[in-house]
């Protein structure tokens, strides 16, 4: 059998996904606003921690609210329309932000900033799932995970070089990359005309009535919920008496292990696709987080993000396959976007449960209470195992048919 060489695996995507992994690789290695947002606020704006807790927060809520919202638009404009107005919108939004000064005009411009650019990840997703199929769909998020990983972990260093020169610059030069993103897309996204929705009131709902969907988001809630408090992680680790720069060397791990095991780790999944592999996914990152708990030396805690990481990994290419094929094609958007709302809720509830949890129970009780959540989740896609195969057998069999 004749060895397939790299130019034939990557012709053997379409067109349109190398245009959103180009973009997606340019834009997030240009996204230098939020992961220094923080900084930016206390050191250059002079506001105080309560206040840039809230303005952070701002992000999470815009998250949940427009995620919910992209969907339906994803299904009737389509994702390049959606993706085109996220990245526009953001990039204008992330300009008014340097120019923003006091606390309310700073909230309301992150608010906007969140609203319009988090338009964007359900109708990627969506793309994704229109563009591919089959075991070839798990590959291609993985590859999108992948990019966005290269970026998030080269970001934040090339943002705080730049910083040192201008933190003005750092605004510019983001929107600069969803402009560039924005102008890729409508030059080189393949159009397809959106079928007239079908069906009566009931199928196009914005909130549809289907119990599966709405236990997978329970479930994706509770597994943001563990995810997500990797934030507070920074608290405990002052409390324990280690410097930033060993937290920053604790989160390395995560995106060294993200780089070098989410290709071969996606590709691995992509071959079964079967649902059991989120339910590890959620498995690990509890046990990840339960390390933390008797976690008191740095190698430690290295062993337990690097838990946690591999089951990030597993679950996030295959959840996104599975939820890109639960519902009907006309409602794969809305699928996807009220999934995807969980983790903008995560984003938002996480922080303030994990300070809730720290101050009254300390930070060992604190992460078995988290771990739990990610545990909980797991056990709740097993119980859901069955009929999610039975409704991706029925997805596979409209497709063919």
């Amino acid at each position: 059998m004749a060895r397939v060489t790299a130019p034939t695996r990557a012709a053997a995507y379409p067109t349109g996904f190398w245009v959103l992994w180009w973009g997606t690789l340019i834009n997030r290695v240009g996204e230098f606003v939020v992961p220094l947002l923080g900084f930016y606020l206390t050191a250059h704006a002079h506001l105080g921690v309560t206040q840039v807790s809230v303005i952070l927060a701002m992000l999470g809520l815009g998250r949940f609210v427009s995620e919910g919202l992209s969907g339906p638009l994803t299904d009737r404009r389509g994702p390049a329309f959606t993706m085109i107005v996220a990245l526009t919108g953001g990039a204008v939004m992330i300009l008014a932000l340097s120019f923003a000064q006091g606390f309310w005009w700073t909230a309301a411009g992150v608010l906007g900033f969140s609203l319009l650019s988090a338009l964007y990840k359900p109708a990627a997703s969506t793309a994704v799932a229109e563009l591919t199929q089959g075991p070839q769909r798990t590959r291609a998020y993985n590859l999108l995970y992948w990019a966005i990983n290269v970026g998030a972990a080269t970001a934040p260093l090339l943002g705080g070089w730049l910083a040192g020169r201008s933190l003005r610059l750092l605004f510019w030069l983001d929107a600069a990359t969803m402009a560039a993103y924005a102008l890729l897309l409508t030059l080189l996204y393949p159009r397809t005309p959106r079928a007239a929705p079908q069906g009566d009131a009931r199928t196009r709902r914005l909130l549809p009535r289907d119990a599966l969907l709405w236990q997978f988001c329970l479930a994706s809630l509770l597994f943001g919920l563990t995810y997500q408090s990797y934030k507070v992680l920074a608290v405990v680790f002052a409390q324990q008496g280690f410097s930033a720069a060993q937290y920053g060397q604790v989160l390395a791990v995560n995106g060294a292990l993200v780089v070098l095991l989410g290709l071969p780790l996606g590709h691995l999944i992509a071959r079964s696709g079967h649902p059991r592999w989120q339910a590890l996914g959620a498995a690990l990152l509890g046990a990840g987080f339960l390390g933390h708990a008797v976690a008191h030396t740095l190698w430690a805690h290295m062993v337990a993000v690097a838990v946690w990481t591999v089951g990030e990994i597993i679950a996030y290419g295959i959840s996104k396959t599975i939820i890109s094929e639960l519902g009907p094609p006309a409602q794969r958007g809305t699928y996807i976007g009220l999934v995807g709302s969980m983790a903008g809720l995560a984003t938002l509830l996480a922080p303030l449960l994990g300070g809730a949890l720290l101050q009254s129970l300390g930070a060992g009780r604190m992460w078995v209470v988290i771990a739990g959540l990610a545990l909980l989740a797991a056990l709740l896609l097993l119980a859901l195992e069955g009929r999610v195969q039975t409704r991706l057998a029925r997805a596979a069999g409209t497709a063919t048919g």
